[in-house]
């Protein structure tokens, strides 16, 4: 198996994507302030501690996985489009490890690693050219609805359904289902969709609720902000924390869509423990977490993040948000 490089973005659809994002997904607030262009709606931006504990194996142990340790963390809980938590709509977890060693990815704050997870193992386009048919489909939307955000023009490009864009309506239809199961966040599960570089290979990243996260009878609550209050008000809430190395050459790449079938392995924990959830937010929104704010030994990998590294930073850049973490380093 090749050792993954990197894949620049193309210039032009860079300029186009800017473009796009800037006078569809981030026009002002009614205060005159910029939103980010998306996950733009904060649930919480909650503290906790990751543990990693990586097992005996060269093939994980690199960059952050190298050797045990114990790391301060935010954790920032999102929705992807809409304001509204009972519409259907993929759900954001978005960590910044601090207190980190080793160099980073051009541009990153150093001692930091940040993961952006939403609740699937797939997204909505193969490769960065279906993503800016996405993005050309939705470019001019003024309020983002189910319908809208369906893009009927990317999903349907043609009278001939042979042409259909068949596997973005089953990313809406799972999302929907997702949805129809439930509103606990601390009973998703989260990944990264997208591979990074691990040593000589690639991989991707999980957050699964551990075995007593699973028991727990779902929060109740009337929104997925009060939800996760009632579930941290039990106690902690953890996740296992595992990777999914790229051992079969039938995972692609390139085609986001369609999920690996490599093994995970676990090598760590997320504990997040009992805090006021609403006292979080503001703190969430002053921040920007970008796959890309990373060790160089998890850089970002393929044509969908090396087109995601400008939209990340020139939302980032437009609203004022900070990068690096108002946390002391880890141990």
């Amino acid at each position: 198996m090749n050792r993954p490089t990197s894949c620049p973005a193309d210039p032009a659809q860079r300029d186009e994507l800017l473009a796009i994002c800037e006078r569809t997904f981030q026009r002002p607030e009614a205060d005159g302030t910029l939103p980010r262009q998306f996950h733009r709606k904060t649930h919480a931006c909650l503290h906790a501690v990751l543990t990693i504990d990586p097992p005996d194996d060269p093939a994980v142990r690199h960059g952050l996985f190298a050797r045990p340790g114990r790391y301060d963390t935010l954790v920032r809980f999102s929705n992807s489009f809409f304001a509204e938590d009972d519409h259907p709509d993929a759900r954001g977890l978005a960590l910044k490890v601090t207190g980190v060693d080793g160099a980073v990815c051009d541009g990153a704050p150093p001692g930091q690693q940040d993961f952006v997870l939403m609740n699937a193992e797939t997204g909505p386009a193969r490769n960065a050219d279906e993503a800016m048919a996405l993005f050309r489909a939705l470019d001019g939307l003024r309020r983002a609805t189910i319908s809208a955000v369906a893009a009927p023009r990317y999903l349907f490009p043609s009278l001939l359904p042979w042409r259909a864009r068949w596997r973005y309506l089953l990313f809406l239809c799972e999302s929907g289902l997702q949805h129809l199961r439930g509103f606990d966040l601390a009973q998703l599960a989260y990944g990264s969709v997208t591979p990074y570089r691990l040593g000589d290979g690639a991989t991707k990243f999980t957050l699964v609720p551990d075995a007593d996260a699973k028991a727990r009878r779902p929060a109740k609550g009337k929104s997925l902000a009060g939800r996760l209050q009632a579930a941290l008000d039990s106690g902690p809430i953890r996740f296992d924390f595992r990777l999914q190395p790229r051992v079969l050459d039938s995972d692609p790449m390139e085609d986001v869509r369609r999920a690996w079938r490599s093994p995970t392995v676990t090598v760590g924990s997320l504990e997040i423990p009992p805090q006021d959830v609403a006292a979080t937010v503001a703190l969430g929104d002053r921040l920007t977490f970008s796959p890309w704010n990373c060790l160089a030994a998890h850089e970002p990998l393929g044509s969908i993040n090396a087109l995601r590294r400008a939209a990340y930073a020139a939302s980032a850049a437009n609203r004022g948000a900070q990068a690096k973490a108002p946390l002391d380093g880890g141990s």
